[in-house]
């Protein structure tokens, strides 16, 4: 050994004393600078070794597991070891000819065959991840995306939409196969226990005939024994069964197998005009409908009933949204559609003194007074000063509160009336001036209330 190569061992051997001898500040030695160093150097060659075979087995098993999944994704199959849940997320390859292939040529039918399965393979592929809804590009139109006039309050509504959506279903009827209407609902009751909820609509889901558009003539078949399917939120669908449906306030009730952790809504019973209203459903796919609009200074026109309340906004198909629920700003639900192409709802004051008379007496009667009414408060300013200078007066009834009376007159007997009624009015006749006290013989019904002829 020389001098040199001496020097050198002294050298190492001073250091390797020196790592050992490192102490921290409070006197232990440091795991990072003492055996680990000493034993690393000691096995050295075995260290080599081991991590040379490891390597080695590594990249064979890797390799392995590479051709695996290559014939996997070759032949569309799912990975089934937890690292990608489906084929849909495997990257997508396009199909093509190799290099050379001259089209002119004829081509081996083999190949061609191959090609063209792996087109539609391929597809078929994007297809199926286009209806992912991160990806889906047709979603339906509605006024919180397209209106910029409510931009200022876009955030909150969007916020109290999403909340009142969870209790939004779709509904479709059908006979002998044949497809009937589709309709919007709501959940306006659950039972626990037996894991069934109540959805409301409009009647018009079972209705066969509409004979008329005048309401008042009643000339509108129903079928009770029409196929209904309710579509719920996410896709999932139910058999519903119709348990009453309610000519005059056209209300149809069905009972439907449900999720118990559905979310029944909240109610306002005061609806003001000039407010802000969204309108809620589901299309054909069961994908959210929303639409705005402002409750209108309007009487209703003379082929509705006067119960109803009409909407300010653009003229629109109401295919599906009819029987949906209507939401203020709150997200409380202040009525249902039952519409025309214009727009109008049923006030949930009136909507729930009937699902009231329902669940505890079976039926909704109401009586039936042949007149038909507009609120004074409603009419045209100029028709107003008109009738306050001929008249002398400026105020009259507001018609949801002469509906809900009605109804109350019911509800306060226990639905215990006879089939007729004395109700005692105040008349004013404008031909005559003259004021009067009538009694009125009135009908008692569940059906729809008669009055031929129009409003004067």
């Amino acid at each position: 050994m020389t001098t040199r190569s001496r020097g050198r061992e002294q050298q190492q051997s001073s250091r390797s004393k020196s790592a050992r001898n490192k102490l921290d500040g409070s006197g232990e030695r440091l795991p990072s600078e003492g055996y680990g160093k000493r034993k690393k150097t000691k096995l050295d060659g075995i260290s080599r070794r081991v991590s040379s075979e490891r390597s080695s087995k590594k990249g064979k098993s890797r390799q392995d597991w590479l051709e695996k999944k290559a014939k996997k994704i070759n032949r569309g199959e799912e990975e089934d070891d937890g690292s990608c849940s489906s084929a849909v997320s495997s990257p997508l390859r396009e199909p093509y000819m190799p290099d050379g292939t001259e089209l002119s040529k004829p081509i081996d039918s083999a190949i061609s065959d191959k090609y063209r399965d792996m087109q539609e393979e391929y597809y078929a592929k994007i297809a199926r991840q286009m209806k992912m809804p991160t990806l889906f590009p047709h979603t339906p139109p509605n006024c919180l995306v397209n209106d910029p006039t409510l931009l200022h309050i876009r955030e909150p509504a969007r916020k109290v939409v999403l909340c009142a959506a969870q209790f939004v279903v779709g509904l479709s009827s059908s006979i002998d196969g044949e497809p009937l209407a589709w309709c919007s609902g709501f959940w306006m009751d659950l039972d626990s226990e037996k894991r069934t909820g109540t959805v409301v609509t409009t009647a018009h889901l079972i209705c066969t005939k509409w004979a008329s558009p005048d309401a008042w003539l009643c000339k509108d078949e129903y079928a009770s024994d029409v196929k209904v399917t309710v579509h719920l939120r996410g896709g999932a669908v139910a058999k519903g069964c119709l348990l009453y449906h309610q000519k005059h306030y056209n209300l149809a009730f069905f009972r439907v197998k449900m999720d118990p952790s559905i979310q029944l809504p909240s109610y306002s019973d005061k609806v003001e005009c000039a407010q802000d209203i969204f309108e809620l459903g589901r299309d054909e796919s069961a994908k959210l409908v929303i639409h705005h609009g402002r409750v209108e200074y309007s009487n209703p026109n003379i082929y509705e009933r006067y119960h109803h309340m009409r909407i300010q906004g653009s003229h629109r198909d109401r295919e599906y949204d009819n029987g949906g629920p209507v939401i203020d700003l709150d997200g409380k639900v202040v009525g249902m559609i039952d519409s025309c192409p214009e727009g109008s709802f049923i006030p949930s004051s009136v909507l729930l003194k009937c699902f009231h008379l329902w669940r505890n007496f079976g039926r909704i009667r109401r009586p039936h007074l042949g007149l038909k009414f507009s609120a004074i408060s409603l009419l045209n300013p100029v028709q107003v000063e008109d009738i306050l200078i001929e008249h002398k007066i400026n105020e009259g009834l507001i018609v949801e509160e002469l509906e809900n009376m009605l109804l109350s007159i019911v509800v306060n007997s226990g639905d215990g009336l006879n089939s007729d009624l004395d109700v005692e009015i105040q008349v004013y006749f404008p031909r005559r001036y003259l004021r009067r006290i009538k009694i009125l013989t009135v009908n008692i019904s569940e059906d729809g209330e008669f009055v031929a002829r129009e409003l004067v």
